[in-house]
């Protein structure tokens, strides 16, 4: 709900705007029966600021000319251009519309003040003693500024609009392009509409004289006339204000232009007051005319506990926010820890669970070293198979064929034989040195030599020196296959000439050890 005062200049009457529509709810007469009335609805009425709507006959209008400033110093020559048009008056409002387009630009600017404030400190008086919250004191004919676009004369560059708020007084006020530059209150008397046609007729002709005089127009320029009126008024208005060269005329229905304007109350009679109420309340920050800081000292304060209070429930509620969101995080939390917990105990029962398990065997850990010593060894061993060595070999008793193989035993590194299953003598010292590979036998004859002993020995010491530059590993002469020593008992001649042939068949035995890294693996 909103509050609206509306002083045309003797009594005062209150208005009210709720759920979008507006309405007459009092009168105060300026008596001291109506003052104390006054009072009474004040105390009464809700707390909510009001706002003032002034239509008087105290109220002048001026154009002037300022030097174009900005800052501080606009507001010291706003200020002393107000005092000199109204000297007596605190009441006082200016506003630029606009600068000249010729010589220094100055600004152009309209100044308007009450020329007897006194019949309005009455009522102001009573408010501060109320201490009622004053938004703010707005000029009528300023206010007319905002119905210029529900007339359809947003884009005219001359209007005039003629209106009657009480039965007493005609408002004619003049626009140039969409600003205000004149306005009158004229008090009149008439008898019916005949005599209201006659009364509207000739003062609009005076101010359009007035205005031509004061060159606000330029000659023979019309200027778009809106008459605002009860329709039951416009027969007798059309009749008598036809159209000129000077004037267009147009006659608007109240009870339309409150529909225009956003009342849902149905406008009865020939006063336009609630239409201008209807267009100041709809304004979100409507310019303040002439509430003076002091006037409004009861809603700087009342807007000020109103933002104490929206901060006070932002911090309440950014409070409760916080809060809230830190009871989720800890219920986040205390979830997450009984998760854990819960995890902490299965992880647990399950250590424990094969902890006493393991308790079940009796191991050392020695035995343990022991083990994977052995499973090391075994699996170097077993990566090692007679393959390799096997093709080497036949490829070396190729190129010598004087020497038969007759026999070859594998012995692995642990000292396990292959084939026979025993163990070869030949190297008992070395099977338990880390790294060794498996240790091979070979055993044959050396034939086709015909006694010629030397030359058999040779073809022999080549098969020797052909199996070590295979680089298979070490090679070991186990048993020779002649023994030239003396006392040995080997006869006969050294060359093919021999006058009797030896017995001895030429037998010998090598010991090859091979390396680690030789042979391949038996599984591929």
């Amino acid at each position: 709900m909103k509050r609206l005062l509306f002083f045309p200049g003797h009594r005062i009457l209150a208005y009210e705007w709720r759920a979008g529509a507006f309405r007459r709810i009092e009168a105060f007469e300026p008596d001291e029966e109506g003052r104390e009335q006054f009072r009474q609805w004040l105390r009464e009425a809700p707390r909510t600021p009001l706002q003032m709507l002034i239509d008087v006959i105290e109220e002048e209008f001026h154009i002037d000319h300022v030097p174009h400033v900005i800052g501080r110093e606009r507001a010291h020559l706003y200020k002393r251009t107000a005092r000199k048009h109204f000297r007596n008056s605190d009441y006082t409002y200016i506003t630029c519309q606009g600068r000249e387009r010729q010589g220094r630009r100055d600004d152009r600017v309209l100044v308007a003040g009450l020329t007897n404030p006194e019949l309005l400190r009455v009522w102001l008086d009573i408010l501060a003693e109320a201490q009622v919250p004053l938004k703010g004191i707005h000029s009528l004919p300023l206010v007319g500024e905002y119905l210029l676009p529900h007339l359809g004369a947003a884009r005219s560059e001359r209007v005039l609009v003629v209106s009657q708020q009480v039965p007493s007084t005609l408002r004619q006020s003049y626009y140039e392009n969409g600003r205000l530059r004149f306005s009158r209150l004229v008090p009149g008397r008439y008898d019916g509409v005949a005599e209201y046609a006659d009364f509207v007729h000739d003062e609009l002709h005076q101010t359009l004289h007035f205005l031509e005089n004061q060159r606000f127009r330029g000659h023979g320029r019309p200027v778009d006339t809106y008459v605002l009126a009860d329709s039951d008024a416009h027969a007798a208005l059309r009749e008598r204000l036809a159209s000129s060269a000077v004037v267009n005329c147009h006659l608007v229905s109240l009870t339309d232009l409150a529909a225009s304007v956003g009342d849902r109350d149905e406008v009865s009679g020939p006063y336009a007051d609630t239409i201008f109420a209807q267009l100041l309340l709809s304004r979100r920050r409507p310019a303040n005319h002439y509430g003076l800081a002091r006037l409004r000292h009861f809603f700087f304060v009342q807007r000020a506990r109103v933002g104490l209070w929206a901060l006070a429930a932002g911090a309440v509620l950014a409070a409760v926010a916080v809060a809230g969101g830190a009871w989720v995080r800890g219920q986040a939390y205390e979830s997450g820890i009984v998760q854990a917990q819960a995890r902490e105990a299965r992880f647990e029962q399950l250590y424990e669970e094969r902890l006493s398990q393991l308790d079940e065997f009796d191991y050392r850990a020695v035995d343990v070293k022991t083990a994977v010593d052995l499973m090391t060894e075994v699996d170097t061993g077993a990566r090692q198979t007679p393959k390799p060595l096997m093709d080497t070999l036949g490829d070396i008793l190729a190129e010598h064929p004087a020497l038969t193989l007759e026999r070859l035993q594998w012995t692995r590194a642990d000292g396990i034989a292959e084939e026979g299953g025993r163990s070869s003598g030949l190297n008992t010292s070395a099977n338990g040195v880390a790294g060794m590979g498996p240790v091979v036998e070979i055993g044959g004859h050396v034939s086709g030599f015909d006694g010629d002993y030397r030359r058999a020995i040779s073809r022999f010491e080549g098969f020797v020196q052909t199996l070590r530059n295979a680089d298979l590993g070490t090679v070991a002469v186990a048993r020779a296959p002649f023994d030239l020593a003396p006392g040995s008992g080997v006869s006969g001649d050294s060359g093919t000439t021999a006058s009797k042939q030896t017995n001895q068949s030429g037998e010998f035995a090598l010991e090859l050890r091979l390396t680690a890294d030789d042979g391949e693996p038996a599984d591929g």
